[in-house]
C-alpha cells in the first residue's frame, strides 16, 4: 500500500517537534478528515537553519510533514517556497494511495504559511527600524 520511503519517514519521522522562539509558523488542516499539519522555522542569512513539524492525522500526512523538513532544511527560503507537490510526492516514493494527496497540499500549505509568517515579521520589523530612524 505505502511506498517504502513513506514508510521510512512514518516509522522514523524527522525533525518533529516545535522549535522554540522560531522565526516563521504556519499550520493548515483538513476539516473533512481532521489531519493538522504545523511548522516552525528558523531562518540565518536567508537560509532554513532549523525546521520543526508536528502532524496529527494520516500516515501520509506525518510522512510528507517529515519528508518536507529534510527537503528545506539548508535551502535558500526561496527554494523552500518553491519546492512543488512532485517534489514531496518523489521525496515519499511516488504516488500516494487514492485519496491521501490531501497530505501534499497539507504540508505544502503549512510551510508557505510558515515562509510567510518569517517575511511579514521581517517586513514588521524593517519599518519599525524605519520609522525609528524617521
Amino acid at each position: 500500500m505505502y511506498r517504502p520511503e513513506l514508510i521510512e519517514h512514518l516509522v522514523r519521522p524527522q525533525n518533529v517537534g516545535e522549535l522554540s522562539e522560531p522565526d516563521g509558523f504556519g499550520e493548515s488542516g483538513h476539516a473533512a478528515c481532521g489531519d493538522v499539519v504545523r511548522f516552525t522555522v528558523r531562518i540565518s542569512n536567508g537560509t532554513v537553519a532549523a525546521v520543526g513539524y508536528k502532524a496529527y492525522g494520516c500516515a501520509p500526512c506525518i510522512a510528507a510533514g517529515s519528508a518536507m523538513t529534510e527537503l528545506i532544511q539548508g535551502e535558500s527560503i526561496i527554494r523552500a517556497a518553491a519546492i512543488s507537490r512532485e517534489d514531496l510526492r518523489r521525496a515519499l516514493g511516488g504516488e500516494l494511495p487514492e485519496g491521501k494527496e490531501h497530505a501534499l497540499t497539507l504540508v505544502l500549505d503549512a510551510l508557505h504559511r510558515a515562509l510567510e509568517d518569517y517575511w511579514n515579521r521581517e517586513a514588521e520589523e524593517a519599518d519599525l527600524v524605519e520609522g525609528y530612524r524617521g
